[in-house]
């Protein structure tokens, strides 16, 4: 069966349902349609497991599954050990096709959740024939609040500038006194002059 007759039994207000709960549930929601352009069918032209592969599902989005016109096939969610051994007869859920006129329909699924979804043909025998897939949905992001980091008070200076001395503190011990004034010096010498001056006076009173 060709791709074009798949997508013209796609019912008009069904892929319009689709669009919009996809539009309400999320503004980033996508819509996936099973096997791509071929559908759900039995040998699709891309392998289920490939297709599967390219993808990324996230929460809220939502899986179409195209089934071929004139076969009586549902979608069966099933749990991984009844995926690997094609056990119809326990779902999880079955999705039914909503059929319009001689149009087999499409079922359809939103993604709840994260984690495995496991997908079977309701029949048995195209299961085993490769007719299943199973797509992880990733966890959902929650958007990350980065807390501003506490203000880092200025670390203190390692050093401050050194008090003034005070005006009371010793001297150095190798410093010396200022030198005496030059009037200081004349006052000396004329004090020895004078008592030379006199000495010599009184000797020559003494002699006459």
């Amino acid at each position: 069966m060709g791709a074009s007759q798949v997508w013209a039994s796609v019912p008009a207000w069904l892929v319009i349902v689709v669009g919009l709960a996809a539009v309400v549930s999320s503004s980033e929601a996508h819509v996936f349609y099973a096997g791509g352009h071929d559908g759900w069918v039995l040998s699709p032209t891309e392998s289920y497991n490939h297709w599967a592969g390219r993808n990324r599902f996230q929460v809220n989005d939502t899986i179409v599954f195209t089934h071929e016109k004139g076969v009586d096939d549902s979608v069966l969610l099933v749990t991984e050990q009844d995926f690997d051994t094609c056990n119809t007869r326990n779902p999880v859920r079955r999705l039914q096709a909503a059929a319009v006129g001689s149009s087999s329909g499409s079922s359809v699924l939103r993604l709840d959740r994260s984690g495995p979804f496991f997908f079977i043909s309701s029949d048995e025998d195209r299961c085993q024939k490769g007719q299943k897939l199973y797509i992880i949905v990733m966890a959902v992001r929650r958007p990350t609040t980065t807390t501003p980091a506490p203000a880092v008070a200025p670390a203190p200076d390692s050093a401050f500038p050194p008090a003034p001395s005070p005006v009371w503190a010793s001297a150095p011990e190798n410093a010396h006194a200022p030198p005496p004034t030059a009037g200081a010096s004349r006052l000396v010498d004329g004090a020895i002059i004078g008592s030379v001056v006199g000495v010599i006076g009184a000797l020559v009173l003494c002699a006459v």
